[in-house]
């Protein structure tokens, strides 16, 4: 997986599926999950101090770590963090991707995994649409409800196919057994986003006949956040075209200038860049209150 602020030497391309459907076979073209033995987790995940074990509503455990720079009493904003769909949460501390996004944004982030992924992958979990919501809502719970995390210092920030859950929070008024809702969110930050898993592999038509078996329709939900939403895209992608996050941008209710990268694709996002941008979306938001 190459981050899409960097890439990251030991992984794979970032890919988005093939075909779409459900089903184990779907789910598995749709979802790459990496297949990493349980040591590279015990050494990469399990020893960290800030990881947090979540549970979503359907009994499945996944792992997040919850990442804090500063512990000052200062109050400061919260990146949920949805990563993309052909790396881990693991792949992504171990390349210092997530240390790197908070220290950059002055920010703490809050970096949770997708069910059928990593250590929920290995105890036999597969991954899917559903999974990935059940996830996010797990990490938003515990960010509200236990981490007490007041739902307008929290940035909703999702990478590629991390957009899908990201937009879906972000979009909707409730989330099952907890007391806050996400429309309270601060802002939204989207990284290469997809408008659904149909419309970035196949196009606009294929989408709409196939409309019943695609995946993510971030097309049908973007309208409905009333946060302030940030995109960001490389012009020259060709796994999700920038044409995608230009007609998301096209959508929101409340855009912030969004940033085209001129000759970057999804893989070679210069992360400095990324990272300067994220920071000044932030820092348009004001003081956490």
């Amino acid at each position: 997986q190459a981050f899409s602020a960097a890439p990251s030497p030991a992984c794979g391309r970032e890919r988005l599926p093939a075909e779409r459907g459900w089903g184990p076979m779907g789910n598995a073209l749709a979802f790459p999950a990496p297949q990493n033995p349980r040591s590279y987790y015990e050494r990469t995940l399990l020893h960290r101090r800030d990881r947090v074990e979540l549970q979503t509503t359907e009994g499945e455990k996944i792992p997040a770590c919850h990442v804090r720079p500063d512990r000052s009493s200062q109050p400061r904003y919260t990146l949920l963090y949805s990563h993309g769909n052909a790396e881990d949460l693991a792949e992504a501390l171990e390349y210092g991707y997530i240390d790197a996004l908070a220290k950059a944004t002055g920010t703490d982030v809050f970096a949770y995994e997708y069910v059928g992924y990593s250590l929920s992958g290995l105890e036999g979990a597969q991954p899917s649409e559903a999974g990935c919501i059940r996830s996010i809502d797990a990490a938003w719970r515990y960010c509200v409800d236990e981490a007490k995390i007041p739902p307008q210092r929290i940035i909703i920030f999702g990478r590629s196919i991390g957009s899908g859950p990201t937009v879906d929070l972000a979009s909707r008024e409730k989330v099952e057994n907890c007391s806050a809702s996400p429309r309270d969110a601060a802002g939204v930050l989207l990284q290469s986003p997809i408008e659904s898993g149909g419309r970035a592999v196949f196009g606009y038509y294929v989408s709409v006949i196939a409309y019943p078996l695609d995946i993510f329709c971030n097309y049908m939900k973007i309208d409905k956040i009333t946060a302030p939403v940030a995109i960001m895209h490389g012009t020259a992608d060709r796994v999700v075209s920038v044409q995608n996050g230009k007609n998301l941008h096209g959508m929101v209710q409340n855009p912030y200038s969004p940033l085209w990268i001129e000759g970057h694709g999804h893989n070679d996002m210069p992360q400095e860049r990324c990272f300067k941008y994220a920071r000044a979306f932030v820092e348009s938001l004001g003081r956490p209150r």
